[in-house]
């Protein structure tokens, strides 16, 4: 038993090493590190040991460390929704927002199906969880584009990012629960579905209002940003424990603890971000381990079939979400600027250890959407002046987190 926990430890040690290397170096480069992230995961497969893999993550783990990174990516997202600062740029992201999940989830589970032959319930499953676009990669890349339409594209993908976490495991939830889509069953898991967005949001509402009486009163430097994280771990858990939904518990509890007025707020929110980074490495190195891409012509054709259509449709909602606004260029780098990063992988990471068969398959085309996307936005961000006019960027109506 304590040669295991050496073990586990000796992997969690090398993993984290490694992934700060990668920062380091992709820093240097100008580049995000979700990449090479990815990329060393996929090489530590190669390393055996007595014809075992070296790198054998147990299960428990994967699903404790899934869940945490989850907890965090929703936490740290919501928590910037300032209520009293919307105004008309984040009206827009939030109309941008259910267009392209409406547009997504019904005309990529067409694609999806069709094209993979698939069944339909992983096709939703695979359009739900690739709708949207990661906070972390979007402010990486988009750092250094001084235009109003680089605040608009960050600030959509924090809008995005709470429905991108919520969206797959209420598909998961309908998959398990019914077998036969008849009008009948539909209504009879109406009830349940109720129940669960109304519980997860009371959960969230009451550590939420627990944390602002106990955090107005009483601060402790050192303690309160573990309280934190603890009060989002409470919400999540209670919620699943009760028959509610823990990623909406979070949310709300996050949106409560963002637009309430707390004592060294920024020491909190600090905090939280650095623990977010430090599950976002163990997670990508994870997700490139873990996730056996066959990169066969086949994959690769299919693939990035796929991703054209998904570049299409987020097109198409951009068009329909803004008529008569924007040229021709910014609406096309819009729509290529839509990485998928931490959220993304998050959910990935967690939905591969569900036993559901054929899931394998739609996780390997996501972590490749992944990949061309973060790749795709980075060359695109690089020829930004060719798509945007260089004017100094606006206030941002969102704060976002470094």
């Amino acid at each position: 038993m304590a040669l295991d926990a050496l073990t586990y430890l000796t992997y969690l040690g090398v993993i984290l090493l490694l992934g700060l290397l990668c920062t380091i170096v992709a820093s240097r480069l100008k580049l995000p590190n979700v990449l090479l992230l990815i990329a060393v995961g996929m090489l530590l497969k190669f390393f055996k040991y007595q014809g075992q893999p070296m790198f054998n993550i147990p299960d428990n783990f994967i699903i404790t460390l899934g869940v945490l990174s989850l907890i965090m990516v929703v936490y740290d997202s919501a928590s910037t929704f300032k209520l009293k600062e919307i105004d008309v740029m984040f009206l827009k992201a939030l109309k941008l927002t259910v267009f392209f999940i409406i547009l997504t989830v019904f005309l990529m589970t067409i694609t999806t199906r069709y094209m993979l032959g698939i069944d339909l319930y992983l096709a939703i499953l695979f359009s739900t969880f690739i709708a949207g676009t990661s906070p972390d990669v979007a402010m990486a890349l988009l750092g250094n584009a001084k235009s109003k339409l680089a605040d608009f594209l960050e600030i959509e993908s924090i809008v995005n990012t709470p429905p991108l976490v919520l969206l797959p495991f209420i598909v998961v939830d309908l998959m398990n629960s019914i077998t036969d889509v008849t009008l009948d069953t539909v209504v009879q898991q109406f009830v349940p579905f109720l129940q669960q967005i109304v519980i997860g949001l009371g959960a969230g509402l009451l550590v939420g209002v627990v944390v602002f009486k106990v955090m107005s009163r009483v601060y402790e430097e050192r303690l309160s940003p573990i309280a934190i994280i603890a009060a989002a771990l409470i919400a999540y858990v209670l919620a699943e424990n009760i028959g509610g939904n823990g990623v909406l518990a979070v949310t709300t509890m996050a949106v409560i603890v963002g637009n309430i007025y707390l004592k060294h707020k920024e020491t909190l929110d600090k905090f939280s971000s650095t623990f977010s980074e430090f599950l976002q490495i163990l997670v990508f190195i994870l997700l490139g381990l873990l996730i056996d891409i066959q990169w066969s012509w086949t994959f690769l054709l299919q693939s990035l079939a796929l991703f054209f259509v998904f570049l299409l449709v987020r097109m198409l909602a951009i068009h329909l979400s803004f008529w008569r606004e924007y040229t021709i260029k910014e609406k096309l780098f819009m729509t290529v600027n839509a990485p998928k990063g931490i959220a993304t992988a998050a959910v990935i990471f967690l939905l591969s250890t569900y036993a559901i068969p054929g899931l394998s398959v739609i996780l390997d085309f996501g972590l490749a959407f992944i990949l061309y996307s973060i790749l795709l936005a980075t060359i695109v961000i690089r020829f930004s002046g060719n798509f945007l006019a260089n004017t100094s960027a606006s206030k941002k109506p969102v704060k976002a987190k470094k």
